[in-house]
Parts: C-alpha cells; structure tokens; sequence
C-alpha cells in the first residue's frame, strides 16, 4: 500500500514557539494504493495465496502477510509486488526496493509496482531514483487522486533534497474566520482580586468577540555550499484585520538565517531570527534570537530533536517594562507508521526561563510544557490532524498591590483538516481552543477561533 510522507526539514523549523516540531503538512497514504485499484490498474491475479497476501497488505496488516506468504521461499503470482510492499511497511525499504526492481523489470508498465518502487526508494533515502521513478509514474498519466499523492511525495522530496540541491518556495495565503475573545480578556466585568476585593474590570479588557480576514505571504531558498552543508534563510509576513475590533489587528513579520549540515543520522543547524509583532500597525514588541538544533533519526521511522534557543525580547512606549532575555530548551520525537493512513505523531516537551532588564520580576516568568499532534492522511487529498499543549508558568516576584505572584496553567487544543487541490493549491479549515487558569483572575480567559483559508505555493 502507498504511504505518503510527512514534510519535515529541521534545518527550516521556524522558532516560533519552544516546542515547535514539525510541520509541518501531513501526507497521503494506502489511499493511493485504492486509486489504482478503482482506475486502470489490474487486480492481482486470482490464485489464493495472492489474493490472499494482496488483502492482508492492503488492509494494514503486512507483518501477517509477511509472516505467512514471504518468510519461505513460497512462490506465486506477483509474489515480489506484494512482498515488496509488505516490507516497505514493516521499515525494510532497501530491501523491498530490490523485490520491487525485480518486478519492475519484469512489469515495465505496471505503474502500481512502479510507484511502490518509487516509495521504497524513498524510504530507503534514495532520493535520486526515488524522484525518477514518481516522475515516471507521472508520466503514465495516473488517476487524479494518485497524481495528487505523487505531488505530495515530490513535495517531501523538495524539502529533503535542500541539503545537496537549491530549493526555493513562495506562498500566498488568505482566509476569514471568527475569534471569540479578541482581547483576550475575562468572561465578566465584576472580579475579585487580592488586597483590592471586588473590583469592576473596564470594558477594554472584558473579552470581544469579532469575525477577521486573513492574509500572509512568505518565502524560503536553501542553497547547498558543500558535500553536507547548505545555507537558507526565510521571510514571512502575515495580518489578522478584525471586522470591528480594529484596534487588535495584528502584523507579524519574521525573518531566519542560518546553516545545516548533514553526517549519517544527525543533522546540525543554527539560525539567527528576527521578528516584529504589530498591534494596529503600531510595533509592540521586536525579538532577536539564535537557535541551535540537533535531530537524530532513531530508525526509518522515527527521531529525536533537541533545541536550545535565546531570545532577546524588546518592547516599545509604555510597555518597555516587559524588556528580558528568554533562555529555552525543547526536545521532540516523531514517529511515522507506514500503515494505513499513515498516523504520524509528534510529541514535545520544553523549558524557558525570562530574565528582566528593566528590574521588573513580576512581568517575567519560568515556563514548562508539553503539547502533542497527532496526524493522519486517510486519502492522496487529504490531511486531517489534532493537536494539543499545556503551559506552567510561574512569575519571579508579586505584582505590585496586590502582594501574590502570578501564576498560571494555559491549555490549548486545536484540529486542521487540509485538502488538496493540485496546482500548488490547498484549503484549509482550523480550530483552536485556549484556556487561561491563573490564580489571579484578571488574567483568566478562554478563546475559540475558527478559520477556513485558501493557499498557493509556487516552488
């Protein structure tokens, strides 16, 4: 069964957030495989014990056909097709790729066995051959949906390939959406906070809700310089423009440099970052970071990340208070199972610690978390995935008056479904959860947000 892999290029993380992993879009699967089935390629033939090992595999369960059909030197018909792919399941691509070359030879036109081939050259980090035989299968004129999981494997492939080959990439992206609580502010104007008792909370900070456009565009170039080593850097830029609550509207730009390099399992890159967040057009806050990052694959299927990071955060006017320095660690593990669906998870957990420079400890804070995704592509075209993550944080010292030091537990959640059209063109529905808990009540909220957008990358 075809299996579709999962974007994922360490050396281009965006350091966004201190758990950041992967992704990363989530790719198609066994569901090409069906494609074929339902359009021009032919069914295994009818001797049982073809039939009999076709079914297993396809129905995710190629450790028993494997087992049963593929152990012995028991021959029938399509034998090497079917085995092949069993073994490509079971994360033994290279050697599925010489049962799969064989029946290649074999089956020249067979543009199932051939596209197997493709994905276990794929698996087995042949990259090269694994871009000619997709291209191939491309050109025999493959059902829509095949040609949109194809598109998605050389979509991969471009991203693994910026090690030893230019990459370059340009999106545009737009869409609507409601935000239930814009301003992240509390439920109710009447609180009660320490020392002070019952207070009534102004209207600017009790929570508004408001529908938004959305619009970003942005761009990356990964250069090879040497045998393992390449250079890249990154700019984005995107808005959030609230239907009435304008003054919350929001620009963010980023921009990265940095450099990989590639030995065996590991791969090493630093990245220098520039960011500036925007409310209503005035500058809110700039930070100025450098990040490290160390991912080592554990097997075919799965690896481990470890990224330490420093941020220097400045704010503007009023707010300059919250001046410091962020100091933060992150290690991630993915895992990829090549069955059916192809379920992919990424797992995180991440520790940060601010410093003041304006001698203000209440406003900075140490953080520990967690957050988890769980991916699944349950056809070429679409991409379904659920995420969710949990913050401590806890302020170095009592905000003035009210003599308790913050302390807060943030939770959020969310799910995307994406669909994929061809042509560089994708749709995409969104929704997030977040929930504020702090022992101070003035910073308690929750916030729902939901958003459908339009994208289009050119490559």
């Amino acid at each position: 069964m075809l299996v579709c892999p999962a974007l994922d290029h360490p050396a281009h993380r965006e350091n966004k957030n201190m758990a950041a992993a992967a992704m990363g879009g989530r790719f198609a699967h066994a569901a090409l495989a069906a494609a074929f089935l339902s359009g021009t390629v032919a069914h295994a033939q009818s001797e049982p014990s073809t039939e009999q090992v076709r079914a297993l595999v396809e129905s995710g369960q190629s450790a028993q056909a494997y087992e049963r059909f593929c152990r012995t030197e028991r021959d029938f018909p399509q034998r090497d097709l079917w085995c092949g792919i069993a073994l490509v399941d079971l994360g033994r691509a290279a050697e599925a790729a010489i049962a799969l070359e064989r029946y290649a030879l074999v089956n020249p036109e067979d543009a199932r066995g051939r596209l197997e081939l493709a994905r276990a050259y794929y698996h087995a980090g042949d990259d090269v051959r694994a871009r000619a035989e997709f291209e191939a299968v491309q050109a025999m004129k493959p059902p829509a949906g095949v040609q949109v999981g194809i598109n998605r494997y050389l979509d991969s492939l471009f991203q693994r390939e910026s090690l030893y080959r230019r990459r370059t990439l340009i999106y545009l992206e737009a869409g609507v959406g409601y935000d239930s609580n814009v301003n992240g502010g509390v439920a109710q104007a009447d609180i009660s906070l320490p020392v002070l008792g019952q207070v009534t909370v102004l209207d600017a900070g009790i929570e508004r809700s408001d529908g938004f456009g959305f619009a970003a565009i942005g761009g990356q170039i990964n250069q090879p310089v040497a045998p393992g080593f390449s250079v890249f850097g990154s700019v984005d830029a995107q808005g959030t423009f609230y239907q009435s609550e304008n003054d919350f509207n929001l620009a963010v730009l980023n921009a990265s440099a940095g450099a990989g390099y590639e030995r065996g399992a590991n791969i090493f890159a630093l990245s220098v970052s520039y960011g500036d967040l925007r409310i209503d057009s005035d500058s809110y806050r700039r930070s100025n970071s450098v990040g490290l990052e160390w991912r080592h694959a554990l097997s075919p299927v799965s690896s481990i990340a470890v990224v330490p990071q420093y941020a220097r955060l400045t704010y503007t006017g009023a707010n300059d208070v919250r001046d410091a320095d962020l100091a933060a660690i992150a290690i991630n593990y993915r895992r990829v199972w090549l069955i059916n669906w192809q379920p992919a998870l990424n797992f995180g957990v991440f520790y940060g610690d601010e410093h003041s420079r304006r001698d203000r400890p209440d406003l900075v804070r140490s953080l520990v978390g967690a957050n988890i995704e769980f991916a699944l592509s349950p056809s070429p075209r679409w991409a379904l995935s659920a995420s969710a993550g949990y913050t401590r944080s806890e302020y170095d010292a009592p905000v003035p008056l009210l003599a308790v030091t913050r302390e807060d537990d943030y939770w959020n959640a969310g799910a995307r479904a994406v669909y994929f059209f061809g042509g560089g063109w994708s749709g995409r529905l969104e929704y997030t959860y977040a929930r504020n808990d702090s022992n101070l009540e003035l910073f308690s909220f929750d916030r729902h947000t939901v958003s459908a957008k339009a994208r289009l990358e050119f490559k």
